[in-house]
C-alpha cells in the first residue's frame, strides 16, 4: 500500500501547468497577437472609410430626393459652421441644405455630418446642386481618404452622375491623401 506522501506528491504533479507549458502558451498567444493586430487595424480603417462613403452616398440620395419632393434646388456642400456652404474643397463637415417651399428666404438644413477622426473628405468647392428634376449640371465626385497604408485601398469616391445616381469606388492612394 502506498504511503501518504507518495499519493500527495503524485496528486500535486498532475494538477496545474508546468513552466514550459505556460511559456509555450504565452509564446503562441504572442505570435497570434503579432499577426492579428495589423490585420485588425486594416479592417477597422476599411470599415471607417466604407462608413464615411456610405454616409456621403446617403447625403447625396437625401439631397436628390428632397430636391424632387420640394421642387426646389437642394445643395450638398462642405461647411464650417453647419449653416452655410464654405466654398472650399476640403469638407471637414458637410451639409444638405435647401429652400423651404412656399418661402423665399427660409433655408432648411436637412443633414449636418462630420466625418470620424482621421478621415479627410474633399469635394467640389461649389458643392453638388440638385435641380428639382433630381439631376445635376455636371458629374461630380466626393472623395473620402485616410492617410494610412493599411488598407491599401485607402480612398473611397462617391461619384454622382448627371442623372443624380451615385456609386462608390475604391482606389489606392499609396498611403497618402490629396
Amino acid at each position: 500500500m502506498p504511503n501518504r506522501h507518495h499519493i500527495a506528491r503524485k496528486g500535486w504533479r498532475t494538477a496545474g501547468f508546468t513552466l514550459i507549458e505556460l511559456m509555450v502558451t504565452v509564446a503562441v498567444i504572442g505570435v497570434l497577437a503579432v499577426v492579428a493586430v495589423p490585420a485588425m487595424t486594416g479592417l477597422v480603417n476599411a470599415y471607417r472609410l466604407n462608413g464615411a462613403a456610405g454616409e456621403l452616398q446617403a447625403a447625396v440620395q437625401l439631397a436628390r430626393s428632397e430636391a424632387v419632393r420640394r421642387n426646389v434646388p437642394v445643395t450638398l456642400c462642405g461647411s464650417t459652421d453647419g449653416l452655410t456652404c464654405s466654398g472650399a474643397t476640403a469638407w471637414n463637415r458637410w451639409i444638405v441644405r435647401g429652400r423651404d417651399p412656399g418661402t423665399v428666404n427660409t433655408i432648411d438644413i436637412l443633414r449636418d455630418e462630420t466625418p470620424a477622426g482621421g478621415l479627410q473628405v474633399s469635394g467640389p468647392a461649389a458643392g453638388i446642386v440638385f435641380r428639382s428634376s433630381g439631376r445635376i449640371d455636371a458629374q461630380a465626385a466626393v472623395t473620402t481618404c485616410m492617410p494610412v497604408s493599411n488598407p491599401g485601398d485607402n480612398r473611397r469616391a462617391v461619384t454622382v452622375m448627371i442623372s443624380g445616381v451615385s456609386s462608390i469606388s475604391k482606389s489606392n492612394g499609396g498611403g497618402a491623401c490629396p
